[in-house]
């Protein structure tokens, strides 16, 4: 009984005990982690976005000229961006027209009668690829100011619900009469949310253009519940702002 005993109590004793080990180990290199590191990262962070300045009083405030600067650069960057907007929002409205045009022609307004026959499959896919084309020029602008995130989600949207009238039209052409009645009416109503959210999009675009230096730009879908106002593309442009072309 002694005999076992003892030979139980070398083989508990046989294998190195590493659990306090490991444990040690890992904890040390997760507190690095945890501390050391971060502490080291945020210093960084804080020393390249900005220097402080110690006040008489011991309070610890941002160094105003690296402030200022900080300021300056997102304002250029605002600039560019929303003349990029322009360039891009330009582009799509010269491909959109023509095909809300044919649609005004197809689809006149409620209570009018049709100018002629419905397009045809072959036709409506046409337009729904030029819709495409002038939605992606709008696809790729990355995030700005509020103003400018308002405008460009507005013009997309604006696309998007045309793209969604054009569908609806494509149904209705195949449906039955009955049927195609139905649709056609909620293509119309589509057709014109889509010209009034375009509308409200481009008086944005408008306004955020002048903020930024750029003058008026009026990118109107050519009918729709907000009308430009009487300024020129380029009024009140500020000569030599950063991103500053002329229209």
């Amino acid at each position: 009984m002694s005999t076992r005993k003892h030979q139980r109590d070398d083989r508990g004793s046989a294998g190195p005990d590493t659990t306090e080990k490991v444990v040690t180990r890992d904890a040390g290199r997760l507190t690095w982690w945890l501390t050391g590191g971060s502490v080291l990262l945020v210093g960084a962070l804080v020393a390249v976005v900005v220097t402080v300045i110690e006040g008489g009083d011991g309070t610890v405030a941002p160094d105003p000229a690296r402030v200022a600067e900080l300021e300056a650069s997102a304002a250029d960057r605002h600039v560019d961006q929303v003349a990029e907007l322009i360039e891009h929002t330009r582009a799509a409205h010269e491909e959109l027209v023509p095909v809300l045009e044919s649609l005004d022609e197809a689809l006149p307004e409620e209570g009018s009668d049709s100018a002629g026959d419905l397009p045809d499959s072959d036709t409506i896919a046409d337009w729904s690829r030029t819709t495409d084309n002038a939605r992606a020029h709008l696809d790729h602008a990355e995030s700005g100011e509020t103003g400018f995130n308002v405008t460009h989600a507005g013009l997309r949207g604006s696309v998007d619900v045309l793209g969604s009238t054009l569908d609806a039209l494509d149904v209705a052409v195949a449906a039955d009469e009955e049927q195609s009645a139905e649709l056609l009416e909620l293509t119309v109503d589509l057709r014109d949310q889509a010209v009034r959210a375009w509308s409200v999009a481009a008086t944005q675009l408008d306004v955020i253009s002048i903020d930024a230096g750029h003058g008026h730009i009026h990118l109107s879908p050519g009918s729709g519940a907000l009308e430009p106002d009487e300024a020129e593309d380029g009024d009140e442009a500020v000569d030599g702002a950063p991103g500053h072309q002329d229209h």
